[in-house]
């Protein structure tokens, strides 16, 4: 899953939970900042935002264990098979945004927004900063483009598609992933139809809040 998908999956937990407005701001932030955050989350971080991030983790350990995402990602060329999560997460994203409405009844702007402000009030209240120079510079550049609301915007795919592959540093032709990105994404959609349903009712016995306090 990708940002949309997390921030997403945190409104929903947070809504199981019975979070007040504070943990509900921590889970957001974690949504976004989870995904640059490696190793043992800071024990100095305020609880919200460490059940944040475990909620990130968790939701990441859910999908890529999923069925559904192992057969999809064997169903990838071979050239392609080891990055297959990857492009999965982007193109899951594109999916969740054109059938926002399916699922939810709040406006994607409206959710968008609090994250874009939760991951700010969090980064500027630690003394360090929540994330890194380069995660702040990402997070700068999301809001500005408002990407979380526009991910059912192609462009916005091909441009974080551009990004992973020239991340990776891999030998890709970046003209054949684009291509065939492209051509899943119908796939993807039956694909989110089997997957979202699971992944938003798994919290039911899961609560990132009782695995930090456990630690």
């Amino acid at each position: 899953m990708n940002f949309l998908a997390h921030t997403a999956l945190a409104l929903d937990a947070g809504g199981v939970w019975a979070c007040q407005d504070e943990e509900i701001e921590g889970l957001l932030a974690g949504a976004i900042i989870g995904d640059f955050v490696k190793g043992r989350i800071p024990e100095d971080w305020p609880d919200p935002l460490r059940a944040g991030v475990a909620l990130h983790r968790k939701i990441d350990a859910l999908s890529n264990l999923h069925p559904a995402i192992q057969t999809a990602c064997r169903t990838y060329p071979d050239d392609l098979r080891r990055f297959a999560p990857i492009f999965l997460d982007l193109l899951a994203d594109h999916s969740l945004a054109r059938s926002w409405s399916d699922y939810y009844d709040v406006e994607i702007g409206g959710l968008t927004k609090a994250c874009y402000e939760a991951t700010d009030s969090y980064n500027r209240r630690h003394k360090d900063g929540a994330v890194s120079a380069n995660a702040t510079r990402f997070v700068a550049y999301m809001q500005d483009v408002d990407l979380l609301a526009n991910y059912n915007d192609w462009h916005h795919i091909e441009q974080g598609i551009r990004s992973v592959v020239r991340r990776l540093k891999k030998d890709l032709d970046l003209t054949h992933v684009l291509t065939h990105c492209a051509e899943r994404v119908g796939e993807t959609d039956v694909l989110l139809q089997q997957l979202y349903p699971d992944l938003r009712s798994a919290f039911t016995e899961w609560n990132a809040f009782d695995v930090i306090s456990a630690r």
